[in-house]
Formats: structure tokens, C-alpha cells, sequence
């Protein structure tokens, strides 16, 4: 009897049985939920300090993802609630505190708006911890004024700011005087206050998997080392060949010294523009904080970081900071 006739269909139910596994396995993968994109931070804000720092006073400006430092503090009864505006100055003089990482700012910008109306301030003075730092002329609307700061006045920690308004009616005690909406510390002697308009300082995409740095200045990050946390790895770019990005994983609280030395990196443009930093964190463990330091050195250089992860001993995969559960 002859059997090739009965097992020539064979080969045809096996084609067909293996296409069904095929579409089926394609089916399945195409339903399933894609993984959540990786994330740069923990659940923690990442907080950041221009060297330069511009304050914005209308509430809920910037990016929410990301705390900017330093924030101005008000004195109660002089300044009204911020708004989408701005915060209004009353009477006639209006006072707040603001602490600054590093001192020598020779240029304070200041953008506001003088009240109208019948008998409008005409003039503001500034003093910065107890020194004159001149008076000038208000203009109508919105203007951007500049005061030109002795040597030495803008110091390291808390700066105390007074504003004194005058005119030919001197403003009430609760009346609206001057509108302010942003204000600037400057190292160099800038010839145009327009650069308050300058882009923010710092924004995350988690989408992209991309932190973009724009100012230079500090930015700190906390995270928990485990048992097999092994290192901390990071892309970096530089848009132009100029700055330097210093980088170190130290203790949130440290202990005795030399008992859990910090790990630093350091990156110099004109030397490798772009290329991967690597921290090795053998055996550490517990509360620590990434601290990236920048100098741009360059008004238009920027910053770019990806892929900033956690390494696990023996695992070649790539493990994101700890998950930050209030983002999909």
C-alpha cells in the first residue's frame, strides 16, 4: 500500500498549525499593555539653584516637577497673595527675604508694574541688607528696571530686600503700590534685563526618559541605595563644546568621616562633549542624595541627561530609580 498519498496533507496541517500559534502569540502581544516608560526621579521633587537665579512670584509657574531655588519670603501685610499677575507691593515700602546659595551678584533685575490712577508711586529705591542700591524712576506699565548692586552686598545665605516707594500722594498704608512679577540676581554686568525672559532653568520629560538643564547651577536628587546596588550610569550631552558637569552620590546625613566616602565624576566639555558617566557604589547603602553640579559657561549651551539608572550586581539589565507612584 502506498502512503505518501496519506501523509502529503501533513506538511500543509502543520504550516497551518504553526501560523495559529503565530497569530496568536502576535494577538496577544499586541493587546497587552505596554511597559511604563522609565523615569529619571524617585518619588521625591528634585530640587535645583541657579547660580543666576530668576524668582518668579506668580504661583504655579514653571515646571511642578521640579522645586527651584531660592524662594523669596514675604513679610505679612506688605505683599498681597500672588497671583497669575504677579504680587502686589503696599504701601509705601514692602520688604522680603531671600537666601542665596553663593553671594557676589553684582545686577538685580526687577520686572513690575507701578499702580495708576491718582497719585501713582513715581520712584522706588532699593536697599539690600541695610545698603543703598539707588533710587530710580517708574514708568507706566509694564517695565523692567535694573539696579546696579555695591560689591560685596549680595551675600551667601539670607539677603534682606526693602523697597521704598515715593510720589506726590505717599501711598496708604494697604494701597496697591507696584506689581511685581519676576526678579533676577546677576553676576555679570548684563546690558539687557531681557534676559529674565530666559528659558527655565530646568524641565523633565518622563516620556523621553530626559532631563534638560539649561542654567548653571545645582541640582539634587535623593534616592535609597539597596544591598545590590551597584553603580549609578548616565548619558550626558552638551550642546556646545564649552562647561562642565561635576557629579557625586553622597550621604543625605553622613556619618564619621571616611566611613562612606562620597563618589564623584567629573566632565569637561571641550574634552567629551557627550558620553556616559559611571558611579560605582559597591556596598553602600541606605539614604543618599545625586547631586549634579553645571557650568554652562555659555548663554546657549545646555545640558541633556538620559538614561540615569540604577545598576544591580550581576543583572545586565537597568533598574530606574525607585518608581514614583503618583505618575502613570
Amino acid at each position: 500500500m502506498d502512503f505518501r498519498r496519506l501523509l502529503h496533507p501533513l506538511p500543509l496541517v502543520l504550516i497551518f498549525v504553526f501560523a495559529a500559534v503565530a497569530i496568536t502569540d502576535l494577538v496577544q502581544k499586541l493587546t497587552e499593555e505596554p511597559p511604563p516608560p522609565p523615569e529619571l526621579v524617585g518619588s521625591a521633587i528634585p530640587r535645583f539653584e541657579a547660580v543666576e537665579p530668576v524668582i518668579d512670584f506668580r504661583p504655579d509657574h514653571g515646571d511642578p516637577a521640579v522645586e527651584f531655588l531660592p524662594i523669596a519670603v514675604l513679610s505679612q501685610g506688605q505683599w498681597s497673595t500672588p497671583r497669575s499677575s504677579g504680587v502686589w507691593a503696599r504701601g509705601p515700602a514692602a520688604e522680603l527675604e531671600i537666601d542665596l546659595a553663593s553671594g557676589g551678584h553684582r545686577v538685580l533685575a526687577l520686572e513690575g508694574m507701578a499702580t495708576s490712577g491718582d497719585g501713582p508711586a513715581r520712584a522706588v529705591q532699593l536697599d539690600v541688607n541695610g545698603v543703598d542700591c539707588g533710587r530710580l524712576a517708574l514708568e507706566p506699565g509694564w517695565r523692567r528696571y535694573r539696579f546696579d548692586l555695591p560689591e560685596g552686598v549680595a551675600r551667601p545665605g539670607t539677603n534682606r530686600l526693602v523697597f521704598s516707594f515715593s510720589g506726590p500722594g505717599e501711598a496708604r498704608k494697604k494701597r496697591r503700590t507696584f506689581l511685581v512679577r519676576r526678579l533676577g540676581f546677576f553676576l555679570e554686568n548684563v546690558d539687557d534685563v531681557d534676559i529674565l525672559d530666559a528659558a527655565r532653568p530646568v524641565s523633565l520629560d518622563f516620556d523621553a526618559d530626559r532631563l534638560t538643564i539649561r542654567h548653571s547651577g545645582t541640582l539634587e536628587m535623593p534616592l535609597v541605595l539597596e544591598d545590590r546596588t551597584d553603580a549609578l550610569q548616565m548619558r550626558y550631552r552638551f550642546s556646545s563644546a564649552a562647561g562642565r558637569i561635576d557629579v557625586e552620590v553622597v550621604q543625605s546625613q553622613p556619618g564619621e568621616p571616611g566611613s562612606d566616602d562620597a563618589v564623584r565624576s567629573s566632565v569637561r566639555a571641550d574634552e567629551k562633549a557627550s558620553g556616559r558617566i559611571r558611579l560605582a557604589l559597591h556596598g553602600r547603602r541606605g539614604a543618599y542624595v545625586l547631586r549634579i553640579r553645571t557650568d554652562l559657561a555659555a548663554p546657549d549651551n545646555r545640558l541633556l541627561i538620559s538614561s540615569l539608572r540604577l545598576v544591580e550586581e550581576g543583572d545586565p539589565t537597568h533598574r530606574p530609580l525607585a518608581a514614583n507612584p503618583s505618575r502613570n
